[in-house]
């Protein structure tokens, strides 16, 4: 059986390198953070529904995010300018619809840190303009919702708290993984 277990890991971890490969490192890097986000966005919702119950309701869109973040690596294939907007431009706006959804003071404007390390990281010294122009996207979004989101009140203090937590160490978590992750410049990272 242990056997059978290490085949399915090994065959599995080789069709995802093979799904997430490209030509240009940054991008392949891109695949790979869309795909390990997008696979975690199911994951997500039912997090919230275990803290906060049926009050985590509106959550549940992130379940369709799935799809937008995992289409990633199949628009590279053809652009890989445009999966790397996408891919900027689609984790800032989900950040904010969760804030708008949900309500700010509970952490998930926190989720805008990666979102700006995204940015910095996909685009070589010749798109640097681009880049700048791509971080400070999260920047005007966390502005845009402080104003239009109201308070996570609705949930309870003990919920936000507990929030807050774990919305923060899921952000320390995806930092620190986009940190890992990213190629170094001797891996050809131009």
């Amino acid at each position: 059986m242990p056997n059978r277990f290490l085949l399915w890991v090994k065959r599995t971890g080789s069709g995802m390198a093979r799904f997430v490969a490209h030509d240009d490192p940054r991008m392949a890097y891109g695949n790979l953070i869309a795909v390990l986000v997008g696979s975690n966005q199911p994951l997500f919702p039912l997090t919230l529904y275990a803290v906060l119950g049926d009050a985590a309701r509106p959550s549940l869109w992130g379940l369709v995010s799935t799809l937008a973040f995992c289409a990633v690596p199949f628009v590279a294939r053809s652009h890989a300018l445009a999966a790397k907007l996408m891919l900027c431009l689609y984790a800032s706006l989900h950040t904010a619809a969760y804030v708008l959804l949900m309500g700010q003071g509970a952490g998930f404007e926190l989720f805008f840190l990666p979102c700006i390390l995204l940015s910095a990281l996909l685009f070589p010294a010749r798109q640097r303009m681009l880049a700048w122009a791509l971080c400070a996207v999260p920047f005007v979004l966390f502005f845009a919702v402080q104003r239009l989101a109201g308070p996570a009140d609705h949930l309870g203090s003990g919920a936000i708290s507990t929030l807050w937590q774990v919305n923060a160490i899921s952000v320390a978590c995806l930092t620190a993984m986009m940190g890992m992750l990213a190629p170094a410049p001797g891996d050809g990272y131009p």
